[in-house]
């Protein structure tokens, strides 16, 4: 008798219907992005890394906890790093496409240095397909209603090895979109917050299946459309505040719609039920006082444009900023 059959009949399980439309099956997936940057690391051998310093600490735990030196550059107010005019060949460079906004900036970085010593971070850019070069790293959890995932593409042969997780606490990182679901935002938060926290460890971990399913669940075409409207209507209506230049025709993944004024403000739309996003403070204590990193940082407020929502939404976001501004 087969005892290793698939279990028949009881009670239904979770379960979705695959649309089959995920972009990136080919990447080796992991619970977080921080645990694929931190296996690419560990089993490539990687020993001087080039990093901003406008970049969260998950991002330089793994290099501090794998003995990588950490070669630290500033950026330029349209995002594009300040580095030494040739890499040497022992020496990586990490860029980030913030905000989904720097795509152009990446093709002239790949002009410039070797693609085999480029590490592409597309936490904030989903949608932009990786460049042929060492690696590129997502995080699909920051663009679609799923609770972990990081994705890893590299040129470079890596068999992961996972570390494990129990079946009760891949089910518990979904309980904060459950009670938002059931409830609202702010009754969630502190579950959210709880979550994310779990990921300070950055051990490389397997997606659960219940995340599996999800990513195979989405209309990748119908988010990727939304956003770019929404972001397009906000820039229509808000450019000619915004002390941020955006090559409008060079975007295809817009995580938010930065908004740099002279001040933050988005305590004054918190009070309207806008929870826009904070990123990276914790970077502050790298960034060079009164640089581009430092005002961005402290006088961009981050306006919401993902695919939940449409035309009316912004307006509200439009009229909040304009009656602030008057």
């Amino acid at each position: 008798m087969d005892l290793m059959h698939e279990e028949i009949g009881g009670f239904f399980e979770f379960g979705l219907s695959g649309l089959n439309q995920f972009p990136y099956p080919n990447a080796t997936q992991y619970n977080s992005a921080r645990s694929a940057f931190y296996d690419l690391l560990k089993n490539t051998f990687i020993e001087k890394l080039w990093m901003p310093r406008f970049i969260c600490d998950s991002m330089i735990d793994p290099l501090i906890r794998l003995g990588v030196e950490i070669c630290f550059y500033d950026l330029n107010p349209d995002f594009s790093p300040i580095l030494p005019e040739i890499l040497i060949p022992n020496e990586y460079l990490l860029y980030v496409n913030y905000f989904g906004l720097c795509t152009s900036i990446q093709r002239e970085i790949l002009k410039k240095y070797p693609a085999e010593q480029i590490i592409f971070d597309h936490s904030q850019a989903f949608f932009v397909k990786p460049f042929d070069c060492f690696a590129t790293i997502y995080s699909p959890r920051k663009f679609l209603p799923v609770a972990e995932g990081g994705l890893l593409f590299t040129s470079q042969n890596i068999v992961p090895k996972y570390y494990e997780r129990s079946a009760e606490e891949m089910v518990k990182q979904y309980q904060h979109g459950l009670l938002r679901t059931v409830s609202t935002a702010a009754h969630a938060y502190n579950v959210f917050q709880d979550n994310e926290n779990a990921f300070e460890d950055c051990l490389p971990r397997k997606i659960s299946k219940i995340t599996e399913q999800m990513l195979e669940s989405f209309d990748y075409a119908n988010f990727k459309e939304k956003r770019l409207k929404n972001f397009k209507f906000l820039h229509s209506h808000l450019s000619r505040y915004n002390q941020l230049e955006v090559n409008i025709e060079d975007i295809e993944s817009p995580l938010t719609y930065p908004l740099l004024l002279d001040k933050k403000i988005s305590n004054i739309l918190i009070q309207s039920k806008i929870y826009t996003p904070t990123y990276w403070l914790d970077s502050l204590k790298r960034v060079t006082r009164g640089g581009v990193e430092n005002n961005f940082i402290s006088n961009a407020t981050h306006l919401i444009c993902d695919q939940r929502y449409g035309e009316k939404e912004m307006q509200f976001q439009i009229d909040k900023v304009q009656d602030y501004l008057k």
